[in-house]
């Protein structure tokens, strides 16, 4: 008789408040991946070694063993692509970013998927720029953050008008990165950066039908209690 495989040591290296963070927590929880996460306390840290060795001194990261030398993937997508690997045919219940491309112009020749990835990518790392300068640092407004929140804001705005669209050309019955970020933005909003959400229907309709997915429920945004307190 074989002896059963031992599932991997996985750690996320993040925050529980980072939208970031949650896009791998919540394909962990969608491929019922195991995992611990293991929080950043300071964010502000110029050690690479708070992010997991990561020299751009960003979260998230993922290791993959719990010994000293196992590896370790830094980033978002590095992150999900890594945890699909753990699960059998879990690469192929993914509809990744770099799938776009090929996906719109094969049905329709349009760049409409390809593009919304993009617009999705922007205002994720907008949202980020935004609650650093405005939030974080309680800084004044000045041009660049001005027009980093109206990027924000005209972002939100085309996918609300395209979501429809972008849902209609994703693939049925695959797991898309695209709805995991989308959701982790639009429900970091309320946590961290307020808006008036209220003439985007569809985002709205969008976050509370995922909202009540049970990979959302087990990942609500907090912040994470730092070992002294």
């Amino acid at each position: 008789m074989s002896t059963p495989a031992v599932p991997p040591v996985v750690e996320i290296i993040g925050r529980s408040s980072s939208h970031y963070t949650r896009m791998v927590r919540l394909l962990a929880h969608a491929l019922g991946v195991d995992y611990t996460l293991r929080p950043i306390h300071d964010l502000m840290s110029e050690d690479p070694g708070t992010f997991a060795g990561n020299p751009a001194l960003k979260l998230p990261a993922l290791r993959i063993g719990g010994a000293i030398g196992s590896p370790v993937y830094w980033g978002s997508t590095n992150a999900c692509r890594q945890l699909a690997r753990l699960v059998p045919d879990g690469e192929a219940q993914v509809f990744w970013p770099e799938q776009a491309n090929a996906q719109t112009n094969a049905l329709t020749d349009s760049p409409l998927l390809a593009n919304a990835h993009e617009v999705l990518a922007h205002a994720m790392a907008a949202q980020v720029e935004v609650v650093f300068h405005e939030v974080v640092s309680q800084r004044a407004p000045d041009a660049a953050s001005r027009k980093r929140r109206r990027s924000l804001e005209l972002c939100l705005a085309w996918l609300d008008a395209e979501l429809d669209a972008v849902h209609a050309a994703l693939p049925a019955g695959r797991i898309a990165l695209f709805d995991l970020g989308l959701f982790c933005l639009l429900d970091h909003l309320p946590f961290r950066n307020p808006m008036d959400l209220s003439g985007l229907p569809r985002l709205i309709a969008f976050a509370a039908e995922f909202g009540a997915r049970p990979e959302a429920q087990a990942t609500p945004y907090v912040f994470d209690p730092r070992p002294e307190d």
